[in-house]
């Protein structure tokens, strides 16, 4: 599936990710900066998102308008993380240099034709929640089933993971055990030696 524009591309996925679209120009401390879309996320993602479009701005007005952006933030305090997407044509690395010293910029490789959803999802995964594969039995077996899977491992590390329930003290305690029965059956005492009746003798004398 392909968006209708680049922009729409990114407010449409960014918005299916929980953010909300801010009506534009935007209006902060009184200032007013047109932009072709902005959006806002919440706690905790709760940055403040500019896109633009170097195809239809140059780079120099959209640098003044992020710096601008910036600076009324500042001004009212605001905590938010500012964030800069960029489609269209990349700028130039002295523009993407001024802008990284106030938001973060990620400029998306979007072509004239558009980019699928999938794509637009790689470009901006760093704003995107986290997606977890669902568990499954393969991947949530429980402990009792992992003994009973374990009959060609030594007993006494399969006897470990019966206690992981009781945390790594308990681990640890049951491994001290083990260590300790292990070197107590290495030692053993030493025999009587035989000295002989010869050296006996010799020694009674």
């Amino acid at each position: 599936m392909t968006s209708a524009t680049p922009v729409e591309g990114v407010v449409a996925v960014l918005s299916e990710a929980g953010y909300r679209p801010l009506s534009v120009p935007l209006s902060i401390a009184g200032l007013s900066f047109d932009l072709p879309a902005a959006l806002v996320g919440e706690s905790p993602s709760p940055d403040l998102i500019l896109v633009a479009d170097t195809a239809f701005d140059t780079e120099q007005k959209i640098l003044r308008k992020v710096e601008g952006v910036a600076r009324a933030l500042d001004v009212t305090r605001s905590k938010r993380p500012l964030t800069t997407i960029l489609v269209g044509p990349k700028p130039s690395a002295t523009t993407l240099d001024a802008m990284t010293k106030v938001c973060r910029v990620l400029p998306v490789g979007v072509t004239e034709h558009g980019a699928t959803t999938a794509l637009l999802e790689n470009w901006l995964a760093v704003l995107l929640p986290l997606k977890l594969p669902e568990p499954t039995g393969d991947t949530a077996e429980s402990l009792g089933s992992i003994v009973n899977r374990s009959a060609d491992l030594d007993q006494n590390i399969v006897g470990l993971v019966a206690f992981a329930d009781q945390g790594a003290d308990g681990v640890q305690q049951h491994l001290h055990e083990l260590l300790n029965t292990a070197i107590e059956v290495e030692i053993e005492p030493e025999e009587d030696v035989d000295v002989g009746p010869e050296l006996s003798q010799g020694a009674s004398e």
